[in-house]
């Protein structure tokens, strides 16, 4: 049967192209440990070598040396003197990039140098948020040359179960530092680059025609800026699985190209001497580089976008060579010429999305391979069938990807993507192109009727998510997928297409269905919690800690963020929870009304799947606060009941082996006072183990201060296991009778990397350590306990940091003395 096999033969630069990938994987990231790296890589080549594939092993072998090597110069631009980080300093720095932010602007500078000559070798970040007090503000751009004065740190993790690799992310993008202004900057170099200037333009004609979430999206789409798109409209995109639209990647260079193609091809064919006369193949395919080459130099060149633009090129490339070359190894020749520049890309999600789905487009076209004419309709119906497989095939070879990445379940992903891309190609990126070209030329009036439709259409394309995302299931949060569930998909979903390149679809088909089944009942199905643990997360300054107990049942006690924020500590806990393979919430617990404690509580509230109630004290304070009716509004929304606590108040949990009392402690009901804090939550949990007869008792104290310990001591309070120290370690917490009367075995306290404020004090610290207590502090990592009831004894470790190990071994090099800093 034709087009049953694919001759590999064609492609001779495949297995080549492999090899190196390979080898430049085991050493350019952190796939595997290392100790299984060099297993691979000694087992890989030894095989080689048995078959005599000589040039092969070589090749692996570059890609091994060609990982290391950019590792090592990656670690070399990222290495700082301890200079830099002694206090403020004045620095004078060029302005690569510049985004708004909403508390501020975000600043990527290089030619960084002190006012001790001193010069960094990478890059850096710097925050500069806004002072209340001056409300005119000096306007700094890119291509400018600054001066101000900064305090600088390294770039940290929070170090959780499921977290971010911020501190890798740095590593590969060259940024060694993290600093804030102090005062205000001043211009010292003010010579704008034409290119600024023609984004300032595009800038302004966007801010005049759209407000709020349009422009965000109008930003990102046209100039690559990200943030100022609000955390709703990013939940939306998600949640449908279209949130590709909003990253300039290989979709949008390829609309940008398509569509200046497609005028040009138009234009130079209403004439039948042009046809004869000029290479209109050939012109049209330049146009369509130099379209997309300007739309991703007015985005400022993001990653994505030059992988993008370079894969490209070799698709055109491969289609004008189509009669004496194979597309597929001008792509494999394009991927090549990506990670020889650009090796830490191997990482990269965009990357490879960019190659699969121009690969996949690649083969669509040689398995359709048709040559007979088609009326109108035939091609509408036929690009309408050609748009729902593409759809399909997308979503299914990306599902691993987008649930790891996003940690959801696109469930209306293909109806979402069959509405946006369309609405995005036809609509939405012709008017914005179209307007962006108006607003350079000075034709304004042009511009902004053309970027005010841009604005309807992303407006519609926000009412249609809206829509999806209120249906069942719309936004569907998912468990942290193993990677044996992750490989089983592969393999079944490699099996379908083999299936379908045989022209056996109802196999195919079959297949699908069956694995797709299988891996999202996997991502859906929670882990069962088999002994009581408790989690105190890493949360910066904040509070933030979970409670898990066998039947699955889960109370979180406060979760801090700050108002703006799209990562916080509800991201940090939801993401946390995932890893752990829970979804869902029984109990919310916010101790009082400040931002450390109950800020992230509205994110954590919407990624997860269900949330049982919420507990708030009954107090004054929290009653008034504008954070808490925004979380009343939006449990009332979701049906979530909202419970005032208050001493005495006391719910019950039991299951076959466990039974869980919550007791609140304190406060009192409507009391008010002047420090907010001593208004804190105080919850007394007691797990009974009714098999093993042993009782935990865990003591979540919020704020509280000298005044309200008082009035507990005076009431009299149990001895605890374990227990978190009030205000994360302050002196006017934690006095001599509170610390005695609890005895705890375990004292938790909850604090930043390097806090402003020195919690916690020494002097509190040694109060527990004299009491007998191990005293743990999360800056150093999450704190995990789990009673397991057994002679062994109880567990007890602080989460450690394995992502990006090779790259915080490249940098110790450079830099010994930060070694272990994983902050």
């Amino acid at each position: 049967m034709r087009g049953m096999m694919i001759n590999l033969r064609r492609w001779p630069l495949l297995y080549p192209v492999v090899v190196a990938v390979i080898g430049l994987a085991l050493t350019r990231t952190d796939v595997a440990d290392i100790p299984i790296a060099c297993s691979l890589l000694a087992l890989f080549i030894t095989a080689l070598l048995w078959f005599r594939q000589y040039l092969l092993a070589l090749l692996l072998i570059l890609g091994v040396l060609w990982g290391l090597g950019d590792l090592i110069f990656d670690a070399s631009r990222v290495a700082v003197d301890r200079q830099w980080l002694n206090g403020d300093m004045v620095v004078t720095a060029d302005v690569e990039k510049f985004e708004q932010l909403p508390t501020g602007r975000r600043y990527l500078l290089q030619h960084i140098r002190s006012d001790n000559d001193l010069l960094l070798p990478g890059k850096a970040l710097l925050y500069q948020y806004r002072n209340r007090k001056h409300t005119s503000e000096i306007s700094i751009q890119a291509g400018q040359r600054i001066s101000a004065r900064v305090r600088w740190r390294e770039p940290q993790n929070y170090r959780n179960p499921g977290a971010f690799d911020y501190r890798a992310w740095c590593f590969d993008r060259q940024i060694a530092l993290i600093g804030s202004v102090r005062g205000s900057p001043e211009i010292i170099i003010s010579n704008v680059p034409w290119l600024e200037m023609q984004r300032q333009k595009v800038r302004r004609i966007i801010s005049n025609v759209a407000a709020g979430h349009d422009n965000g999206v109008l930003s990102a789409l046209l100039l690559g800026e990200r943030a100022q798109l609000s955390k709703s409209v990013s939940r939306l995109f998600s949640a449908s699985g279209t949130a590709h639209l909003l990253a300039i990647s290989g979709m949008h260079i390829g609309m940008a190209a398509a569509w200046a193609f497609a005028l040009v091809w138009f234009v130079l064919t209403r004439r039948e001497s042009w046809i004869v006369r000029f290479p209109v193949r050939k012109i049209a395919l330049f146009s369509a580089f130099l379209a997309a080459a300007a739309y991703a130099s007015m985005a400022a060149w993001p990653l994505p976008a030059i992988r993008a633009t370079v894969m490209l090129a070799a698709a055109a490339l491969a289609w004008h060579l189509s009669s004496r070359s194979e597309p597929m190894n001008t792509l494999l020749a394009a991927l090549t010429l990506i990670l020889l520049f650009d090796p830490s890309a191997i990482a990269s999600l965009s990357l490879w999305l960019s190659f699969i789905a121009t690969a996949a487009l690649l083969l669509w076209a040689l398995k359709l391979d048709r040559k007979e004419e088609l009326t109108w309709y035939q091609r509408l119906s036929g690009g309408m069938r050609s748009l729902l497989w593409i759809s399909l095939l997308a979503t299914l070879a990306t599902l691993p990807l987008i649930i790891t990445t996003f940690g959801r379940i696109p469930v209306y992903s293909i109806p979402a993507n069959m509405l946006m891309v369309p609405l995005y190609a036809l609509f939405v990126m012709p008017a914005g192109l179209l307007g962006e070209l108006c607003a350079l030329f000075g034709l304004d009036v042009w511009a902004l009727g053309l970027m005010q439709f841009a604005s309807m259409a992303v407006n519609q394309g926000l009412k249609l998510l809206s829509l999806l995302a209120s249906l069942p299931a719309g936004e569907l949060w998912a468990v942290a997928p193993s990677m044996l569930l992750n490989a089983l998909y592969g393999a079944g979903m490699l099996l379908t297409g083999y299936l379908l390149w045989s022209e056996k679809k109802m196999r195919a088909a079959s297949v699908a269905a069956v694995v797709l089944t299988i891996y999202v009942a996997g991502v859906l199905f929670e882990s069962e919690v088999k002994q009581p643990q408790w989690i105190v997360w890493d949360v910066g300054q904040g509070a933030a800690s979970t409670l898990l107990l066998p039947g699955n049942s889960v109370i979180v006690v406060d979760v801090p963020g700050h108002s703006g924020s799209k990562f916080n500590g509800g991201t940090s806990v939801a993401a946390g929870l995932r890893y752990l393979g829970l979804s869902h919430i029984d109990v919310l617990v916010l101790s009082h009304a400040q931002s450390d404690h109950l800020g992230g509580a509205l994110s954590l509230m919407r990624q997860v799947n269900s949330v049982g109630d919420v507990w708030l004290p009954d107090v004054a304070d929290a009653h008034a606060d504008k954070r808490v009716k925004a979380i009343e509004k939006y449990a009332a929304e979701k049906h979530i009941p909202i419970h005032w606590k208050g001493r005495g108040d006391e719910r019950f949990v039991v299951n076959s082996d466990y039974r869980l009392s919550l007791k609140v402690l304190w406060p009192p009901r409507a009391l008010s006072l002047r420090n907010a804090n001593n208004t804190s939550l105080v919850l007394l949990a007691g797990v009974d183990d009714q098999k093993a007869e042993e009782k935990i008792n865990i003591l979540w104290p919020g704020d509280i201060e000298f005044a309200a310990e008082s009035s507990l001591v005076k009431t009299g309070l149990e001895m605890v296991d374990a227990m978190l120290i009030p205000h994360h370690g302050s002196r006017s917490s934690s006095h001599q009778a509170f610390v005695h009367a609890l005895q705890p075995d375990l004292a938790v306290a909850q604090t930043g990397f390097a806090n402003r404020y020195g919690f916690p004090a020494k002097a509190v610290v040694q109060r527990y350590l004299d009491r007998g207590a191990e005293v743990k502090n999360t800056a150093d990592g999450a704190v995990m306990i789990r009673w397991t009831g057994a002679k062994e004894g109880d567990v007890l470790q602080q989460w450690p940091i394995n992502a990006g190990h090779r790259r915080d071994m490249a940098r110790s090099w450079w830099q010994p003395w930060s070694v272990g800093q994983s902050h």
